[in-house]
């Protein structure tokens, strides 16, 4: 009967990240000043890993019993001789080259490492119980690293690339990491993504040691040059299909770093698997900006219905994010839909009774707006029809306001001339809307009315009144809808109690005092001062800036009214004096402009209301 024994030697890249060490020798020794104990053996098979050094090689020559070679695995298999069955051996391996087949270490040095001392009537023993079983060896990340770097200038960047709210791995994701240099950013490789979210990328220290004069002269430019640091500054961009997931900058860059990275990356874009039934659905937030909970984040509502630290209002079209699987656990498609309540609640009390919410959208006229809702993106790279937008359309409801995304999405396969079979060849990436709403169809109060001159307040009955509304998400399994049979699935009546909502803009005016009272065309000399009004009832703030032709006067005007703090609904001056004394206006030509914001925002973008604006010219006679 042949005695063999296997063995398979493996290292650690990162605590997750494990590789065969292939081709190889791995040297079998009689013990080296050693006892030939199995006690022995299997108290040092754990603590002995160790360099073995030149003059030990030597001594150990006459020691030498077996010679092998790993495969391309990392495995190895050695008869062993009768006479040798009640023996311990010391394991060498003899490390030539390291994965994936970096060249002979520098100065051609012999690198030879003692792995354990075996007992090798113990390891027969279990491979005779087992027909799979191997003595195993796998080199600790802290040894593997500094082997692979330190003599074979192999650096390596082991990582998960996932998604951020539900920790699902994204794959066929193209990943690229950076190194941040003073000089020029060091490309160090791109890797892919496996179904796990799993990447690897492999490099040396020439790849960030690049300069203007490469290859000639390389060094490492590190940004904060006064450091000499040695290692790479390393961030990292990704990539699916054309879809951005990763975006790191140079102030994102982990700082000099070793020969192995391991990191863990996540990205908020959602890629959907279609048949994954663990995927949760929920509506968490109104664009980027505002989550859909009461909180003390500052990006929650707050009991009032006020949205974020800012206390903004919502306005114009809203988007309202989350996510939402395709099928269920069973296979059934998932459909959901957005109810609005005029009857409103503190977000911090129960939510509102389902029978409150008696508009949808999707079928109250004006709510729905269209927007994208999901991305197909083709999985080999084709030059037509390689990203897909699928919009949202008013076909995609049914009567009662339930919305089916699969519908829109062979809907949208259907008119690029593709078929629903199609899908198979497209990664889903989730655009994180799930429904546009358009609040100006909700929203009722009247505009401050024409007429109500510079310098003038707002009478109390024309300023703008509070107006609240709540919204709820509802989603199901569809199991039969003909039979009118749906499952629950989890995040189905999430409700926000109160959302102030205004679409009302800025009423403002500006005038001059002296030209009111004279003409309006006739220049002006002296002390002036101008008329204005500005009001919304969700005011964030004002300001008056004073400008000639020639920039030689070039100042805001605060004057106790305009810059006052805390904000005001309402800032009215009927005399605000422009000059400063003495006399420092030269006869010149001036514009007056008058700025004004609101807090109204739609979840992405701030009120653009007063972004321009309102300006008056005239000329100075001094």
């Amino acid at each position: 009967m042949r005695n063999i024994f296997k063995g398979s030697l493996k290292g650690y890249v990162c605590e997750d990240c494990r590789e065969e060490i292939s081709e190889v020798e791995i040297l079998i020794y009689h013990p080296y000043k050693r006892t030939n104990t199995a006690a022995q053996a299997a108290t040092n098979e754990k603590d002995d890993f160790r360099f073995v050094s030149k003059d030990e090689i030597k001594q150990r020559a006459e020691l030498l019993v077996y010679k092998a070679k790993t495969d391309a695995k990392g495995n190895f298999a050695i008869e062993i001789d009768e006479r040798y069955l009640d023996a311990s051996f010391d394991v060498d391996f003899v490390c030539g080259s390291v994965p994936p087949k970096h060249p002979k270490p520098k100065k051609n040095e012999i690198v030879q490492l003692h792995i354990a001392t075996i007992s090798i009537r113990e390891e027969l023993a279990k491979q005779a119980k087992d027909q799979n079983y191997r003595w195993e060896y796998a080199i600790a990340y802290k040894w593997w690293c500094y082997i692979r770097g330190h003599f074979f200038d192999a650096w390596t960047i082991c990582g998960h690339l996932m998604n951020c709210r539900t920790n699902t791995p994204i794959a066929n994701a193209k990943v690229t990491a950076m190194d941040a240099d003073f000089l020029t950013d060091d490309n160090l490789g791109t890797a892919t993504t496996d179904s796990n979210g799993h990447f690897r990328i492999d490099y040396t220290s020439a790849d960030f040691k690049k300069t203007f004069l490469s290859p000639w002269i390389n060094v490492e430019t590190d940004p904060n040059f006064l450091s000499f640091q040695s290692g790479p500054d390393v961030y990292f961009k990704a990539e699916l299909a054309g879809t951005q997931l990763i975006d790191e900058t140079k102030a994102n860059a982990r700082k000099n770093v070793g020969y192995c990275l391991c990191v863990n990356l996540c990205s908020d874009v959602n890629v959907v698997n279609p048949d994954d039934p663990n995927f949760p659905s929920a509506w968490t937030g109104i664009g980027n900006a505002f989550s859909s909970s009461y909180g003390s984040s500052s990006y929650d509502f707050d009991a009032d219905g006020y949205a974020g630290s800012g206390k903004h209002v919502i306005y114009s079209i809203i988007r309202l994010t989350g996510q939402a699987a395709l099928k269920s656990a069973s296979g059934n498609p998932i459909e959901y839909r957005f109810r609005i309540s005029d009857t409103t609640a503190p977000n911090n009390t129960a939510s509102l009774a389902e029978s409150n919410f008696t508009k949808i959208v999707g079928v109250t006229p004006g709510l729905f707006y269209p927007s994208i809702v999901s991305k197909l993106t083709r999985k080999v790279y084709s030059f037509i029809l390689n990203d897909i937008f699928v919009y949202s359309d008013q076909s995609d409801f049914d009567a009662e306001g339930w919305f089916d995304v699969n519908h829109a999405i062979e809907r949208t396969l259907t008119a690029v001339g593709l078929t629903p079979a199609d899908l198979a060849l497209y990664n889903i990436i989730e655009e994180d809307t799930l429904i546009s709403l358009n609040t100006t169809a909700l929203t009722t109060a009247p505009n401050v009315p024409g007429g109500i001159k510079a310098g003038q307040n707002i009478p109390a009955a024309n300023k703008i009144g509070l107006e609240k509304f709540a919204i709820r998400f509802e989603i199901r399994e569809v199991i039969n809808k003909a039979a009118n049979i749906f499952g629950v699935i989890g995040g189905n009546g999430k409700t926000l109690n109160s959302v102030i909502m205004n679409n009302n803009p800025i009423y403002r005016q500006l005038s001059f005092k002296e030209l009111d009272e004279t003409s309006l065309c006739s220049p002006i000399s002296g002390t002036i001062h101008a008329r204005y009004t500005v009001y919304h009832p969700y005011l964030s703030g004002c300001s008056l800036h004073l400008n000639n032709n020639s920039h030689s006067v070039e100042r805001d005007i605060s004057d106790g009214v305009i810059n006052t703090l805390p904000a005001v609904d309402e800032r009215t001056n009927n005399s605000s004096q422009l000059n400063n004394p003495p006399a420092d206006m030269t006869r010149c030509t001036y514009t007056l402009k008058l700025y004004s914001s609101t807090r109204k925002h739609n979840g992405d973008y701030g009120d653009s209301d007063g972004g321009t604006p309102l300006e008056q010219i005239f000329f100075y006679e001094a």
